[in-house]
Order: C-alpha cells, then sequence, then structure tokens
C-alpha cells in the first residue's frame, strides 16, 4: 500500500495558518500586558491621590487659629449707657473732639480683600497670627501637633547646614507649606530616589536640576517665620519633602460660608475657612528612556476633587464694607 505525503500546496497552507495563529496569540498577549499595565497605573494613581488627599486633610483639620477679642460688648455699654451720660454732661463740641459718639465707636477701615498678588513661595509675607495664608497654587496653615519622639532624634543628630536645609526643631506649633516646583529648577527640594539610583542614572549634586512634584515642608513656626523675615528664602525652598512626582498641579478654593473664595488671609478674614476644596493634577512626566512608550501609552492627565471641612473654621461676619462692595 502506497502511503502520500503531503502536497506542497498543503505545507504551504499549514505554515500559514500556523504563522497566522502565532501573530493572533502574540498580539493578545501585547494587548493584555498593555491593558493591565494601564489598569495598573490608573490604581497606583487612584491609591496615591487617596493618600496625599489624606495628608492634606490631617494638616487642615489640625489648623490653629487665635480666636480675636469680641469687644463688641464692651463698645456698646460703653455706648449707650456711659458715653451716653458723659455726652450729654458735657459740651457736644468736646464729645465730637473726643470721639465718644455712639456711631464712631466701630471702626469701618478693615479691609477684607485678598491679595491677589500673593506668592508664598518667593515673598515675605508672613502671618501675624497663626492661621492660614493661601492662594491657588499653595497653601501654608500653622498646626497644633505634638511632636513624636523621632522628631526628637532627628533634630538631636541632624546636620542641616550640611545639606543646605534650614534647621529644625521639635515644637508642638508646626507651619506646614504645600505647592508644587517646577522641574529642572536649580533651588528646589531633590527626590531622595536619586540617591539610591545608579552613578549613572542619578542626578543628584550640587547644582543639578530638581524634579518636579508636589512639595510638603513642615518647619517650626518661629524657624519658617525668621526665615522669611531674614532672607533665607533661597534654603526655604530646599526645604521639604518631594512627596509625589506625579503631581503636576494642585489648587485650593476657600468656602467663607457664602462663596468659594481664590485666595485666604487668616489676617485679613479673622478666621480659618469654613471648607477647602483641593483639587489634584496626576500624571506621567516625560521621560527620555525608550521603555517609555508603554507607560505613557495611557498616561493622560487625572483630576481628583476633594472638600475638606475645617473644625476650626467659622463664618466670616460680614461688615458695611463688604457689603458695600458686594454687586
Amino acid at each position: 500500500m502506497i502511503r502520500r505525503g503531503f502536497t506542497l500546496l498543503e505545507v504551504v497552507l499549514t505554515l500559514a495558518m500556523a504563522a497566522m495563529l502565532m501573530a493572533l496569540i502574540g498580539s493578545t498577549l501585547q494587548f493584555y500586558a498593555v491593558t493591565m499595565n494601564l489598569r495598573n497605573l490608573e490604581v497606583r494613581r487612584i491609591h496615591l491621590a487617596a493618600s496625599i488627599l489624606q495628608m492634606i486633610s490631617d494638616d487642615l483639620r489640625a489648623g490653629l487659629h487665635a480666636e480675636p477679642f469680641d469687644d463688641s460688648t464692651l463698645e456698646s455699654f460703653l455706648a449707650g449707657a456711659v458715653g451716653g451720660a458723659v455726652e450729654g454732661a458735657i459740651d457736644p463740641a468736646i464729645a465730637e473732639t473726643l470721639g465718644i459718639g455712639g456711631s464712631d465707636l466701630m471702626p469701618s477701615d478693615l479691609s477684607l480683600e485678598p491679595d491677589l498678588s500673593l506668592d508664598l513661595i518667593s515673598s515675605t509675607m508672613t502671618l501675624q497670627q497663626p492661621g492660614l495664608i493661601g492662594g491657588q497654587d499653595q497653601l501654608q496653615i500653622d498646626i497644633s501637633r505634638l511632636p513624636r519622639l523621632e522628631q526628637w532624634q532627628m533634630g538631636q543628630g541632624s546636620d542641616p547646614d550640611a545639606s543646605g536645609k534650614l534647621a529644625d526643631i521639635p515644637s508642638d506649633i508646626k507651619t506646614v507649606t504645600y505647592y508644587v516646583q517646577p522641574p529642572g529648577s536649580i533651588d528646589g527640594v531633590p527626590d531622595p530616589l536619586q540617591s539610591i539610583l545608579p552613578a549613572g542614572l542619578s542626578q543628584s549634586g550640587v547644582g543639578a536640576p530638581v524634579p518636579g512634584g508636589l512639595v510638603r515642608r513642615e518647619l517650626d513656626r518661629a524657624a519658617n517665620k525668621w526665615a522669611i523675615e531674614s532672607g533665607g528664602i533661597a534654603r526655604l525652598l530646599s526645604t521639604g519633602d518631594l512627596i509625589a512626582t506625579e503631581i503636576l498641579a494642585i489648587e485650593f478654593s476657600y468656602f467663607d460660608g457664602m462663596i468659594w473664595q481664590p485666595f485666604w488671609n487668616s489676617d485679613q478674614m479673622q478666621a480659618l475657612p469654613l471648607a477647602v476644596q483641593v483639587t489634584l493634577t496626576l500624571g506621567e512626566r516625560p521621560r527620555d528612556d525608550a521603555d517609555a512608550s508603554l507607560a505613557d501609552a495611557g498616561a493622560t492627565a487625572q483630576t481628583f476633587v476633594q472638600i475638606i471641612q475645617l473644625p476650626a473654621g467659622r463664618m466670616v461676619p460680614m461688615n458695611d464694607l463688604m457689603m458695600e462692595t458686594m454687586p
């Protein structure tokens, strides 16, 4: 019995079907790898945003503000009883000169208009009383928190002059600042991960550009105020922690009880805001390596928003000046 072999056409068709099957399997595996990488990147972004928002929430809820002395009751009593009796007993011209009239006891020259040119990073503006000062892209708040044991140990064994950072001391009143530093700047907070990379990949060192990202700076309030008022802005910019290089932008809004304000100064407002809205924008920064195409395939920016209520916040009283400026 003669056994027939495969013909040339059958061999060609079999090889073509095998090649097509291998191509389909390869494309399926590549699609699965890209999809899983994008999903993993999205999950990591969500976890990172949740952790950062929780950290900001803890700092804002620990905000400290000294309530001003309310002398309205005393002034009304003096204006109604003592002031009226004195004004009726003496000459009206002398009463007007002394300023004891009931209509002139309450000053109305307090301006609550925010400073539209607020820049906490390069300005020398400081708060006279513990509180909150912030703009749309930066925030500075004084918090009340007892120092931990490791902070005492770090304060005794650290050498801030060697790294160019400001010296911090353990205290119960800290000034916490949040802002996003631009990438490529010389004076800034370096990435702590650069110190553990190989020599060929690391860009750390004196004069090396720093990466961009969210910076959190926590210093003693007296040390922070002294650095700003004594011209130590350069050292202040290099002090802090680079929280996440994935943060492209951050935005703050402050609720006064009626509308959202783009700026806040507790010295002018005489109170902390009732709530603060924090908007984080996460995304992948451009990289130079050739393998970045897989990670950057779905590196579209994502925005996360959270409204944080401040326990120490209260409504800003509406005075006559604000009523006149409102439309």
